[in-house]
């Protein structure tokens, strides 16, 4: 008899006894102490001609951030569980200033590196450790130089735990208290803020997902002086950092973080832009099946073809495992494991976290996903991408440190890929047309979501970011913006917007990295034009493949697509055919819907 798979993660094999455990504790304290060790030992570095002592300090402080890094990670999975426990946000406080202390140290390791002469950083380079990690290294030996003396930067970096960073931990608290009161099942009930938009979104019913809608954008009005609030500070304070810097171009530390060049992303926005009007066509197409005459803003993620089917969890895993083996026995065995070694964590139930992510814990070499499994194919998209995570951090494992970090636009790269394995097989293999033209449509929204909305983001973030320079900005203000790019997204298809959407979208109050919308799309289309080349083909691309996702930490955006795709992302040609899956599907819907309006 086939055992069942549990639908609940394994955290005791990382920490026994969660946020009681005694290893927990002891590896705080060790941490602590490590950091104050390392910073000691960086102080009285002389800088030997061959750069040898450099080298061991330098691994040593890799295997330091590699133990942080899974601590933060852990503390994130237990959070996620249970988002009301105040012992964990104490436990998250203390991760978050090793790793405000961990950035100093990195700091001055980059005045160190700065400092060496071109010997000294020759000798360094020679190194078989060092050359694992040569472009890491180079990399932020060049942001120095645009940066502050060293001092004053370890200042801002210590300020911004109680400042910048402690905007961002205030944002996600009043998020985690947001309560909405919604009917359902002709009863009164309280939700968070992500129950209520997935029951907005997705009920079959327009009357309740008009409702909730309401009820969502009042709740949001109400609280929308204190979010401008708080985005007020969070860009006020990186605009401050940058005039300090002396730079000018908003978009330069997004660029740096996400290892992509400027033109690169004006050709991307340039195709996207041009191809706008297909997704117009195709919410005026969805309203016409939905038989409105305009969408709603909580119309647009709402299927215009359902699918009753309720997919069991050991059915889904099913689905998943297959499809990933029809790519490869390697990532349908590394599936397999995650499923069945307790990786996952899908239950739905209280209190736990709203959305999905993976947690990589790179001592122990395993990642942990997190979801609410609700029986959809959606939900099963979901495992796909965050899976696809995963198997990058398992291609990454045996990397020093330093070469695993990866840029966010390509850490996307992967879960898209896995992304489209399952959803395209799925389509393929529908059985009815209305089931067909349900899936075809989740393949549309996802495409869209990463070709109009995070790049109507993008634009939006800028403009804020520019109106901030002159002053605070009103939610009033925020809110206006919001809804002039509703337009921008949808064109004439909408008649009701929901103005305060920023205000629910994370990634615009991170401190950790800049403009965080963009690499979403960017890692979405250099990931379609990986799938297009290994479906072109065939196995003899499955080395490529990993190769790629091994170098993602030593390479920057351009030279992985010339290197791996023979293509010059300044040009729009590589764009244009990376937008083409979703406008192909757009106009497959167009045609099969025909006979439904």
């Amino acid at each position: 008899m086939e055992t069942k798979i549990s639908e609940n993660w394994d955290l005791d094999s990382l920490y026994k006894g969660g946020k009681a455990s005694t290893k927990l504790e002891e590896t705080i304290l060790q941490l602590k102490d490590e950091l104050v060790v390392l910073q000691k030992e960086l102080h009285t570095y002389k800088g030997l001609e061959d750069g040898g002592d450099l080298v061991e300090y330098l691994i040593k402080v890799q295997e330091y951030k590699l133990a942080a890094f899974e601590l933060d990670e852990f503390l994130i999975c237990l959070y996620s569980v249970n988002v009301n426990d105040p012992d964990v946000s104490k436990l998250i406080e203390e991760s978050s200033t090793l790793k405000a202390g961990l950035e100093s140290l990195l700091i001055d390791v980059d005045q160190v590196l700065a400092n060496l002469s071109y010997s000294q950083w020759h000798a360094l380079m020679q190194h078989k450790e060092i050359q694992k990690v040569q472009f890491y290294l180079e990399e932020r030996k060049q942001r120095v130089a645009n940066k502050l003396p060293l001092e004053i930067e370890k200042i801002i970096n210590a300020l911004s735990v109680n400042g910048f960073i402690g905007w961002e931990d205030h944002y996600e608290q009043l998020m985690g208290e947001l309560r909405f009161t919604v009917e359902k099942d002709g009863e009164l009930e309280e939700m968070s803020i992500g129950q209520a938009l997935s029951y907005a979104a997705f009920s079959s019913n327009p009357s309740i997902r008009q409702k909730t809608g309401q009820v969502v954008v009042k709740g949001l009005a109400e609280k929308a002086d204190s979010f401008a609030s708080i985005l007020n500070r969070i860009i006020g304070f990186r605009l401050d950092v940058y005039k300090q810097r002396g730079w000018n171009n908003v978009l330069k530390e997004s660029m740096e973080q996400n290892r992509v060049n400027e033109t690169s992303v004006h050709a991307m926005l340039s195709s996207i832009k041009e191809n706008r009007e297909i997704a117009h066509t195709f919410y005026k197409r969805k309203a016409q099946v939905m038989k409105i005459d305009k969408l709603a803003w909580y119309d647009t993620e709402s299927p215009s073809f359902h699918s009753s089917k309720i997919i069991p969890y050991d059915e889904a895993a099913k689905i998943v495992i297959n499809q990933f083996y029809q790519f490869s026995e390697k990532l349908g065995q590394f599936a397999e494991r995650a499923f069945h070694e307790g990786w996952i964590e899908a239950e739905d139930r209280k209190g736990k976290m709203h959305g999905g992510f993976c947690a990589y814990m790179p001592i122990k070499k395993e990642s942990r996903i997190f979801l609410t499994y609700t029986g959809s194919y959606q939900d099963i998209v979901t495992i796909a991408h965050e899976l696809g995570h995963a198997y990058h951090n398992f291609i990454l494992q045996d990397e020093p440190a330093f070469a695993q970090e990866v840029s966010t636009s390509m850490a996307e790269t992967a879960s898209t890929f896995a992304e489209n394995l399952v959803l395209d097989a799925a389509i393929a293999q529908a059985q009815t047309l209305e089931e067909k033209l349900f899936l075809l449509e989740t393949k549309i929204l996802n495409g869209l979501k990463y070709q109009v909305m995070v790049p109507g983001m993008f634009e939006f973030e800028q403009k804020l970011y520019e109106l901030r320079k002159r002053g605070s900005i009103t939610a009033e203000d925020i809110s206006g913006i919001m809804a002039n790019m509703f337009k921008e997204f949808y064109g004439e298809a909408l008649a009701e917007n929901n103005p305060y959407l920023w205000m629910t979208i994370p990634q615009i109050f991170s401190t950790e990295l800049a403009f965080y919308n963009i690499p979403y799309t960017i890692g979405y289309l250099f990931s379609n034009g990986i799938y297009a080349q290994a479906k072109e083909q065939g196995e003899s691309f499955l080395e490529q493949y990993d190769s790629l996702l091994q170098n993602t930490g030593k390479m920057n955006v351009e030279t992985l697509a010339a290197t791996y795709l023979n293509q010059d992302l300044g040009e729009r040609k590589f764009w244009d055919a990376s937008l083409q899956p979703t406008i192909e599907a757009i106009h497959e819907y167009l045609r099969l819907t025909e006979e439904f309006i």
